[in-house]
């Protein structure tokens, strides 16, 4: 997995901003609802995690997965921390801050033929993603929430960990309405802006959350998300299904001829097969460790002075594994 912007830079974020915050149920005699259902997923204050992909082929569009024009990936390294501080903490009125640093590349084992100068300037390089947010969450009364999300992003092969050229840039926007029928059933909509350096794309999304018994449960994001949840304990959950992914880049190639620079953008896309397992380990502490199977959708690069130049490329299916540890602070602590 090569974690480019499209659907899940909009619609699986979201799962951050409905999902993860919580709010009591009263103050002053005043009901206000808790966006989330009983026995959910635990929010992440705080997460670092690490990820390894497996082996995979990258090829021409047309033609084979194998031969002198492939390419062999030997394995792809992932790094993710992430943080939200809370800025208000009101009954009926969450306000929060959010920064998540990211940093990924791809180790060749083979370059072929296939566009080998940009590959050979891609092989273990740093691509690196740093997001700024706000999260916005408001309880109206017992039954009725909304939320909104605001987020800048840079994303590319930049040399140093944060560079804030317009070139890395994409902004995105997410605003949602949810509806709370139970304590173990709720349901939303919404709407999400993304704008980065290849298009603008405006998107709806649905979200299904629901426990269905002491131990079943389904958390959704339609239409990239949906997972099963199995509850051992109230500290000890299984999470799986199917999820999209993708991801994006700014990237500069470097030209032996004339040690110059050609821009491109790269996107990729994936459908993840996979099983989340979380479990708490001391007072805030809790382990998550992720194993799946990414099915490709798209590799495509794009040239940004000659479109001659664009190409899409194939990829082989592969495995993955992540495990990380991530802080989440007991329900009494959120007012």
């Amino acid at each position: 997995m090569i974690s480019a912007a499209s659907l899940q830079s909009l619609y699986g974020q979201s799962l951050s901003l409905i999902e993860k915050e919580d709010i009591d149920l009263t103050k002053d005699g005043m009901a206000y609802c808790r966006p989330g259902v009983v026995n959910k997923s635990r929010g992440r204050g705080l997460l670092i995690e690490r990820t390894m992909v497996g082996d995979q082929n990258l090829a021409p569009r047309a033609g084979g997965i194998e031969g002198a024009n492939a390419s062999e990936i030997d394995y792809i390294e992932q790094f993710r921390a992430k943080i939200k501080i809370p800025i208000i903490n009101a009954p009926s009125l969450k306000v929060l801050a959010g920064y998540e640093y990211q940093q990924e590349s791809v180790h060749f084992d083979r370059i072929g033929y296939f566009n080998q100068e940009l590959f050979e300037s891609l092989n273990g390089k740093a691509l690196r993603t740093n997001k700024y947010s706000v999260y916005i969450t408001k309880s109206f009364n017992e039954r009725v929430y909304g939320g909104l999300r605001l987020r800048t992003s840079y994303r590319g092969d930049y040399e140093q960990m944060m560079n804030f050229d317009p070139r890395y840039a994409t902004y995105s926007g997410l605003a949602a309405v949810g509806f709370k029928e139970r304590e173990d059933l709720e349901w939303g909509l919404g709407l999400m802006f993304g704008r980065n350096f290849f298009n603008t794309t405006i998107l709806p999304f649905g979200v299904f959350n629901q426990t269905f018994s002491e131990k079943w449960g389904i958390e959704t994001v339609l239409p990239v998300q949906i997972m099963m949840r199995y509850n051992f304990s109230p500290t000890n959950l299984l999470l799986f299904g199917v999820e999209y992914q993708s991801s994006s880049y700014a990237l500069d190639l470097l030209q032996p001829e004339t040690q110059g620079m050609t821009p491109y953008y790269f996107r990729h896309a994936e459908i993840a097969l996979k099983a989340t397992y979380d479990r708490k380990l001391y007072s805030w502490i809790w382990l998550t460790a992720e194993t799946g199977y990414l099915i490709p959708r798209r590799a495509r690069f794009d040239n940004t002075l000659d479109a001659t130049y664009d190409f899409r490329a194939r990829t082989s299916p592969q495995p993955y594994f992540r495990v990380g540890l991530f802080l989440s602070p007991p329900r009494d602590m959120i007012k």
